[in-house]
């Protein structure tokens, strides 16, 4: 059973929240020799310390009697494991960092390192020595109604100002993504779009391919798939684009027509076709011979290949399962 009610806990967040803002207020403009607002918020309250502090006063008398060995362990991941958190959540939220221990030794990614967790297992003790025992008395001494209006404001206040955090950078982020779509988009049609306005590769569109998709549907999806798989895998997205909108340019019907053994063969009549439309690089030779790996026995010889026989794999069984 928790030594403290629901409203204690909930008013000692504020208040310790608070105080801690006023420490790291007067620790870092001293450092920086000037005023510094400490947190990501614009209110006068530092969250990491109200929630380190309320699990120290339940910790406090679970640990009581415990020596002081037990006592550091319990302080030191109270205290650092809420700083990582903190700090994770404020680097991956919000984009913000609030702190950096990346010129510290023995540190990790910048938020947590070992001065400072030794620093907070000092305070931590101080606080269970001296700050608790008189801050009992003060819980005591103030009526519910007190505790409950000023826990309601700040927490309130802090809510809302942490969705107006989270609103920016959404937005934010939202606006980066779109700017990357555009790039994406921009960058793909630069080697898209000279085949897709040759009247060979039009052409396509009057086949069906799988189901109810045209041949064209196809390469055209193969070759976007493939290339986001190139750019996050850092390959050449141009001859990958190329070849995948290359690696069905035959005109027929291979369910009802065309030579035997469609599957073994129409790789090499597509490249033949491709060599007619364009110029073609080592690489989009290889995708467009391999794609139909391993029916073609000889594995793909280059990175870009492998990806667009995978794709067009996937994109071929997705087809039909989706029937």
């Amino acid at each position: 059973m928790l030594p403290y009610s629901l409203l204690d806990i909930l008013f000692s967040f504020c208040l310790f929240s608070i105080m801690g803002w006023i420490l790291e207020v007067f620790y870092r403009s001293f450092r920086n020799q000037r005023f510094t607002n400490p947190g990501f918020l614009k209110g006068p309250y530092l969250p990491l310390y109200g929630t380190a502090a309320t699990m120290l006063m339940v910790a406090v008398p679970l640990v009581h009697e415990y020596n002081i060995f037990v006592k550091v362990i319990c302080y030191l991941l109270i205290t650092t494991g809420s700083e990582l958190i903190a700090g994770f959540i404020a680097q991956y939220f919000f984009n913000s960092r609030l702190w950096d221990y990346s010129d510290q030794r023995f540190q990790y990614q910048g938020y947590i390192c070992l001065k400072f967790s030794f620093c907070w297992v000092l305070l931590a003790l101080a606080f269970e020595y001296f700050i608790l025992p008189s801050y009992q008395g003060l819980l005591n001494w103030l009526a519910p109604g007190v505790k409950g209006s000023i826990a309601g404001l700040v927490i309130l206040t802090m809510l809302l100002e942490v969705a107006r955090k989270y609103a920016g950078h959404y937005l934010v982020v939202k606006k980066e993504v779109k700017k990357k779509e555009a790039i994406m988009d921009t960058e793909f049609m630069a080697a898209a779009a000279p085949l897709l306005e040759h009247p060979m590769v039009k052409a396509l569109s009057q086949y069906n391919h799988h189901r109810d998709k045209t041949r064209l549907d196809h390469v055209k999806e193969v070759a976007w798939l493939s290339f986001l798989w190139g750019k996050r895998l850092s390959l050449d997205c141009r001859a990958i684009v190329r070849g995948a909108l290359l690696h069905d340019l035959f005109f027929y019907d291979w369910r009802r027509e065309g030579p035997r053994l469609h599957g073994f063969r129409h790789h090499n009549i597509a490249l033949a076709n491709a060599r007619r439309l364009t110029e073609l690089s080592p690489k989009e030779i290889d995708i467009i011979k391999r794609h139909m790996w391993p029916l073609t026995v000889i594995p793909p010889r280059y990175a870009e290949s492998l990806v667009v026989c995978m794709v067009d794999t996937f994109c071929s069984v997705r087809d039909y399962l989706k029937g």
